[in-house]
Protein backbone atom coordinates (compact mmCIF):
# COMPACT_ATOMS: atom_id res chain seq x y z
CA UNK A 1 0.00 0.00 0.00
CA UNK A 2 1.21 3.45 -0.86
CA UNK A 3 1.98 6.15 1.79
CA UNK A 4 -0.67 8.27 0.16
CA UNK A 5 -3.39 5.29 1.04
CA UNK A 6 -1.97 5.01 4.34
CA UNK A 7 -2.28 8.54 4.94
CA UNK A 8 -5.87 8.64 3.83
CA UNK A 9 -7.02 4.99 5.89
CA UNK A 10 -5.15 7.29 8.92
CA UNK A 11 -7.33 10.20 8.06
CA UNK A 12 -10.78 7.35 7.30
CA UNK A 13 -10.39 6.71 10.98
CA UNK A 14 -10.13 10.34 12.58
CA UNK A 15 -14.05 11.72 13.05
CA UNK A 16 -15.12 14.75 13.81
CA UNK A 17 -18.43 15.24 15.76
CA UNK A 18 -18.27 18.79 15.24
CA UNK A 19 -21.02 20.32 12.76
CA UNK A 20 -19.48 23.20 11.37
CA UNK A 21 -16.13 20.63 10.38
CA UNK A 22 -18.32 18.15 9.27
CA UNK A 23 -20.22 19.97 7.02
CA UNK A 24 -16.55 21.37 5.69
CA UNK A 25 -15.13 18.30 5.34
CA UNK A 26 -18.35 16.97 2.77
CA UNK A 27 -18.45 20.39 1.42
CA UNK A 28 -14.39 19.79 0.02
CA UNK A 29 -15.18 16.17 -1.04
CA UNK A 30 -18.08 17.43 -3.09
CA UNK A 31 -16.24 20.69 -4.53
CA UNK A 32 -12.89 18.72 -5.22
CA UNK A 33 -14.80 16.53 -7.29
CA UNK A 34 -17.21 18.54 -8.87
CA UNK A 35 -19.96 16.04 -7.38
CA UNK A 36 -22.90 18.38 -8.27
CA UNK A 37 -25.12 18.46 -11.21
CA UNK A 38 -27.92 20.65 -12.21
CA UNK A 39 -30.87 18.49 -13.58
CA UNK A 40 -33.31 21.32 -13.68
CA UNK A 41 -36.15 23.01 -11.77
CA UNK A 42 -34.05 23.02 -8.73
CA UNK A 43 -33.42 19.37 -8.71
CA UNK A 44 -29.90 18.87 -8.40
CA UNK A 45 -28.31 14.88 -8.36
CA UNK A 46 -25.17 14.34 -6.22
CA UNK A 47 -22.24 11.64 -6.49
CA UNK A 48 -18.88 11.09 -6.97
CA UNK A 49 -15.88 7.98 -7.34
CA UNK A 50 -12.72 7.24 -5.62
CA UNK A 51 -10.32 4.94 -5.42
CA UNK A 52 -10.35 3.96 -2.19
CA UNK A 53 -12.91 2.08 0.06
CA UNK A 54 -11.87 3.33 3.27
CA UNK A 55 -12.41 7.14 1.73
CA UNK A 56 -15.97 6.43 0.45
CA UNK A 57 -17.44 4.80 4.03
CA UNK A 58 -16.14 7.52 5.86
CA UNK A 59 -18.29 10.40 3.51
CA UNK A 60 -20.97 7.62 3.68
CA UNK A 61 -20.96 7.61 7.61
CA UNK A 62 -20.25 11.47 8.01
CA UNK A 63 -23.78 12.20 6.04
CA UNK A 64 -25.81 9.36 7.15
CA UNK A 65 -24.89 10.46 11.29
CA UNK A 66 -24.85 14.05 10.78
CA UNK A 67 -27.58 14.69 8.08
CA UNK A 68 -29.63 11.33 7.98
CA UNK A 69 -29.02 11.26 4.70
CA UNK A 70 -28.40 7.27 3.56
CA UNK A 71 -26.67 7.55 0.44
CA UNK A 72 -25.64 4.33 -2.50
CA UNK A 73 -22.28 2.78 -2.87
CA UNK A 74 -21.48 0.89 -6.27
CA UNK A 75 -18.50 -0.42 -7.01
CA UNK A 76 -17.22 -0.48 -11.08
CA UNK A 77 -13.57 -1.94 -12.18
CA UNK A 78 -11.69 0.40 -13.85
CA UNK A 79 -11.18 -0.39 -17.69
CA UNK A 80 -7.71 1.11 -16.73
CA UNK A 81 -5.11 1.24 -13.69
CA UNK A 82 -4.92 -2.62 -13.39
CA UNK A 83 -8.75 -3.09 -13.46
CA UNK A 84 -8.65 -1.57 -10.00
CA UNK A 85 -12.38 -1.50 -8.02
CA UNK A 86 -13.28 2.08 -7.62
CA UNK A 87 -16.18 3.13 -5.23
CA UNK A 88 -19.03 5.49 -6.03
CA UNK A 89 -21.08 7.52 -3.33
CA UNK A 90 -24.78 8.12 -4.90
CA UNK A 91 -26.77 10.98 -2.63
CA UNK A 92 -30.52 9.72 -3.26
CA UNK A 93 -31.93 12.33 -6.12
CA UNK A 94 -34.97 13.18 -3.65
CA UNK A 95 -32.60 13.97 -0.90
CA UNK A 96 -29.59 16.06 -2.69
CA UNK A 97 -31.05 19.63 -2.52
CA UNK A 98 -31.36 19.11 1.37
CA UNK A 99 -27.68 18.05 1.41
CA UNK A 100 -26.76 21.09 -0.65
CA UNK A 101 -28.32 23.77 1.57
CA UNK A 102 -27.05 21.71 5.12
CA UNK A 103 -23.38 22.44 3.29
CA UNK A 104 -23.75 25.33 2.36
CA UNK A 105 -23.81 24.94 -1.47
CA UNK A 106 -26.63 26.27 -2.56
CA UNK A 107 -26.21 29.68 -4.32
CA UNK A 108 -29.08 31.54 -6.32
CA UNK A 109 -27.00 33.93 -8.14
CA UNK A 110 -24.51 31.17 -9.75
CA UNK A 111 -25.42 29.61 -13.08
CA UNK A 112 -26.77 26.63 -11.97
CA UNK A 113 -27.87 27.67 -8.37
CA UNK A 114 -24.57 26.26 -6.57
CA UNK A 115 -21.40 27.13 -5.69
CA UNK A 116 -18.60 26.01 -7.07
CA UNK A 117 -15.98 26.67 -4.63
CA UNK A 118 -15.96 27.22 -0.96
CA UNK A 119 -18.36 29.79 1.36
CA UNK A 120 -16.99 31.47 3.81
CA UNK A 121 -18.52 29.17 6.43
CA UNK A 122 -16.63 26.17 5.15
CA UNK A 123 -13.42 28.61 6.47
CA UNK A 124 -14.52 30.23 8.75
CA UNK A 125 -11.80 29.89 11.61
CA UNK A 126 -8.93 27.70 11.52
CA UNK A 127 -11.19 24.34 12.96
CA UNK A 128 -13.05 24.68 9.39
CA UNK A 129 -10.27 25.21 7.33
CA UNK A 130 -8.34 22.35 8.66
CA UNK A 131 -11.38 20.34 7.95
CA UNK A 132 -11.95 21.53 4.29
CA UNK A 133 -8.26 20.40 3.49
CA UNK A 134 -8.89 17.39 5.32
CA UNK A 135 -11.75 16.62 2.90
CA UNK A 136 -9.97 17.78 -0.37
CA UNK A 137 -6.86 15.69 0.75
CA UNK A 138 -9.02 12.75 0.85
CA UNK A 139 -10.61 12.64 -2.70
CA UNK A 140 -7.65 14.19 -4.25
CA UNK A 141 -4.46 14.27 -2.92
CA UNK A 142 -1.76 12.57 -3.11
CA UNK A 143 1.67 12.49 -0.88
CA UNK A 144 4.78 10.86 -1.81
CA UNK A 145 7.01 8.07 0.45
CA UNK A 146 9.37 10.21 1.82
CA UNK A 147 11.83 7.77 2.10
CA UNK A 148 11.96 8.49 -2.14
CA UNK A 149 10.95 12.48 -2.39
CA UNK A 150 8.97 14.96 -0.85
CA UNK A 151 6.14 15.96 -2.79
CA UNK A 152 2.48 16.58 -1.45
CA UNK A 153 -0.48 17.53 -3.91
CA UNK A 154 -3.97 18.54 -4.62
CA UNK A 155 -5.85 17.75 -7.85
CA UNK A 156 -8.79 19.29 -7.86
CA UNK A 157 -11.08 19.21 -10.86
CA UNK A 158 -11.92 23.16 -10.08
CA UNK A 159 -9.50 25.76 -10.49
CA UNK A 160 -12.40 27.40 -7.90
CA UNK A 161 -11.45 24.89 -4.98
CA UNK A 162 -7.48 25.11 -6.44
CA UNK A 163 -7.55 28.72 -5.43
CA UNK A 164 -9.74 27.62 -1.98
CA UNK A 165 -6.57 25.46 -0.71
CA UNK A 166 -4.10 28.01 -2.20
CA UNK A 167 -5.74 30.73 0.16
CA UNK A 168 -6.10 28.02 3.68
CA UNK A 169 -2.15 27.11 3.64
CA UNK A 170 -1.13 30.54 2.31
CA UNK A 171 -2.96 31.74 5.85
CA UNK A 172 -1.18 28.80 7.76
CA UNK A 173 1.80 30.32 6.34
CA UNK A 174 2.63 26.85 4.22
CA UNK A 175 4.12 28.53 0.70
CA UNK A 176 2.53 26.39 -1.96
CA UNK A 177 2.41 26.44 -5.68
CA UNK A 178 -0.33 25.93 -8.70
CA UNK A 179 0.13 24.48 -11.83
CA UNK A 180 -2.21 23.22 -14.69
CA UNK A 181 -0.80 19.61 -15.70
CA UNK A 182 -3.02 18.01 -18.43
CA UNK A 183 -5.58 20.31 -18.40
CA UNK A 184 -6.09 19.29 -14.11
CA UNK A 185 -5.10 22.24 -11.74
CA UNK A 186 -2.60 20.82 -9.01
CA UNK A 187 -1.49 22.47 -5.75
CA UNK A 188 1.60 21.33 -4.73
CA UNK A 189 4.44 21.68 -1.88
CA UNK A 190 8.07 20.04 -1.46
CA UNK A 191 9.28 21.16 1.31
CA UNK A 192 9.51 18.77 3.92
CA UNK A 193 8.47 21.25 6.87
CA UNK A 194 5.67 22.30 5.22
CA UNK A 195 4.43 19.15 4.34
CA UNK A 196 4.96 17.68 7.88
CA UNK A 197 2.61 21.19 9.28
CA UNK A 198 0.34 20.15 6.56
CA UNK A 199 -0.34 16.53 7.69
CA UNK A 200 -0.46 17.83 11.06
CA UNK A 201 -3.53 20.43 10.50
CA UNK A 202 -5.40 17.88 8.98
CA UNK A 203 -5.29 14.90 11.59
CA UNK A 204 -2.54 12.66 9.80
CA UNK A 205 -0.51 12.58 13.24
CA UNK A 206 0.91 8.76 12.55
CA UNK A 207 2.18 9.40 9.16
CA UNK A 208 3.75 12.86 10.56
CA UNK A 209 5.76 10.73 13.12
CA UNK A 210 6.92 8.35 10.26
CA UNK A 211 7.94 11.45 7.83
CA UNK A 212 9.88 13.26 10.46
CA UNK A 213 11.59 9.67 11.88
CA UNK A 214 12.22 8.81 8.22
CA UNK A 215 13.89 12.76 7.97
CA UNK A 216 16.25 12.24 10.70
CA UNK A 217 17.26 8.88 9.35
CA UNK A 218 17.79 10.67 6.16
CA UNK A 219 19.93 13.97 7.92
CA UNK A 220 21.89 11.48 9.61
CA UNK A 221 22.70 9.63 6.46
CA UNK A 222 23.51 12.56 4.79
CA UNK A 223 25.79 13.47 7.45
CA UNK A 224 27.44 10.62 7.72
CA UNK A 225 27.70 10.04 3.67
CA UNK A 226 29.51 13.74 3.77
CA UNK A 227 31.81 12.47 6.38
CA UNK A 228 33.06 9.67 5.21
CA UNK A 229 33.43 11.06 1.22
CA UNK A 230 35.46 13.86 2.77
CA UNK A 231 37.42 11.41 4.81
CA UNK A 232 37.82 9.68 1.26
CA UNK A 233 38.94 13.12 0.01
CA UNK A 234 41.36 13.53 2.05
CA UNK A 235 42.90 9.81 2.27
CA UNK A 236 43.15 9.94 -1.48
CA UNK A 237 44.51 14.00 -1.48
CA UNK A 238 47.15 11.92 1.51
CA UNK A 239 47.86 9.08 -0.93
CA UNK A 240 48.50 11.56 -3.98
CA UNK A 241 51.19 13.81 -2.11
CA UNK A 242 52.93 10.72 -0.86
CA UNK A 243 52.99 9.25 -4.10
CA UNK A 244 54.46 12.71 -5.25
CA UNK A 245 57.28 12.63 -2.59
CA UNK A 246 58.21 8.88 -3.30
CA UNK A 247 58.49 9.64 -7.29
CA UNK A 248 60.61 12.32 -6.32
CA UNK A 249 62.60 10.41 -3.50
CA UNK A 250 63.09 7.75 -6.54
CA UNK A 251 63.94 10.39 -8.94
CA UNK A 252 67.11 11.78 -6.86
CA UNK A 253 68.19 8.23 -6.02
CA UNK A 254 68.27 7.47 -10.21
CA UNK A 255 69.94 10.95 -10.88
CA UNK A 256 72.53 11.06 -7.75
CA UNK A 257 71.99 8.41 -5.17
CA UNK A 258 70.35 8.78 -1.93
CA UNK A 259 73.67 8.49 -0.20
CA UNK A 260 74.90 11.78 -1.51
CA UNK A 261 71.97 12.99 0.50
CA UNK A 262 72.31 14.59 4.23
CA UNK A 263 72.04 12.11 6.32
CA UNK A 264 68.96 13.79 7.82
CA UNK A 265 67.06 13.42 3.89
CA UNK A 266 68.93 10.45 3.47
CA UNK A 267 66.50 8.25 6.51
CA UNK A 268 63.46 10.38 5.70
CA UNK A 269 63.44 9.39 1.61
CA UNK A 270 63.95 5.80 2.89
CA UNK A 271 61.09 5.94 5.11
CA UNK A 272 58.39 7.39 3.14
CA UNK A 273 59.06 5.42 -0.09
CA UNK A 274 58.74 2.41 2.35
CA UNK A 275 56.09 3.86 4.11
CA UNK A 276 53.31 5.15 1.22
CA UNK A 277 50.39 5.14 3.77
CA UNK A 278 51.81 6.61 6.55
CA UNK A 279 50.96 9.69 7.92
CA UNK A 280 53.26 12.87 8.88
CA UNK A 281 52.87 12.28 12.49
CA UNK A 282 53.80 8.08 11.77
CA UNK A 283 56.81 9.01 9.74
CA UNK A 284 58.15 11.03 12.22
CA UNK A 285 57.72 8.13 14.86
CA UNK A 286 60.17 5.79 12.58
CA UNK A 287 62.80 8.39 12.96
CA UNK A 288 65.47 8.12 15.02
CA UNK A 289 65.62 10.79 16.92
CA UNK A 290 61.94 10.90 16.43
CA UNK A 291 60.48 14.13 15.08
CA UNK A 292 57.03 15.79 14.92
CA UNK A 293 54.65 16.17 11.80
CA UNK A 294 56.64 20.14 10.76
CA UNK A 295 59.60 18.74 10.96
CA UNK A 296 59.07 15.52 8.70
CA UNK A 297 56.78 17.79 6.29
CA UNK A 298 60.06 20.41 6.26
CA UNK A 299 62.37 17.18 4.93
CA UNK A 300 59.99 15.68 2.72
CA UNK A 301 59.67 19.51 1.28
CA UNK A 302 63.47 20.29 1.11
CA UNK A 303 63.55 16.52 -0.85
CA UNK A 304 60.61 17.70 -3.21
CA UNK A 305 63.20 21.16 -4.25
CA UNK A 306 65.59 18.72 -4.59
CA UNK A 307 64.02 16.45 -7.32
CA UNK A 308 62.84 20.08 -8.95
CA UNK A 309 66.21 21.33 -9.17
CA UNK A 310 67.72 18.39 -10.50
CA UNK A 311 64.80 18.18 -13.58
CA UNK A 312 65.51 21.68 -14.18
CA UNK A 313 69.11 21.05 -14.50
CA UNK A 314 70.36 23.10 -12.02
CA UNK A 315 73.22 22.95 -9.68
CA UNK A 316 71.89 20.98 -6.23
CA UNK A 317 73.19 22.59 -2.97
CA UNK A 318 73.20 19.68 -0.45
CA UNK A 319 73.66 20.78 3.02
CA UNK A 320 73.90 18.93 6.21
CA UNK A 321 71.32 20.29 7.95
Amino acid sequence: MSFASEVRKELSRTRTEHENYIRSEVAAALLSLNAVSFRGKNRFSVSFTVDSAAVVRYFFSQIKNQYGIVCQIHTTRSSQLNHRLRYRLIVPDEQARELLEKLDMLDPKSLFGFRIGASRAMMAGEGCSEAFLKGAFMVCGSVTNPEKAYHMEFAPVSETVADNIVSILRNFEIEVKKTCRKSQYVVYLKESERIVDLLTRIGAYKATLEMENIRVQKQVFNLVNRQMNCDANNIKRTMDTSLAQIRDIEYIDEQIGLDKLPQSLRDMAIVRRNNPATSLAGLGEMLEPPIGKSGVNNRLRRLTAIADQLRRGDDVELCCR
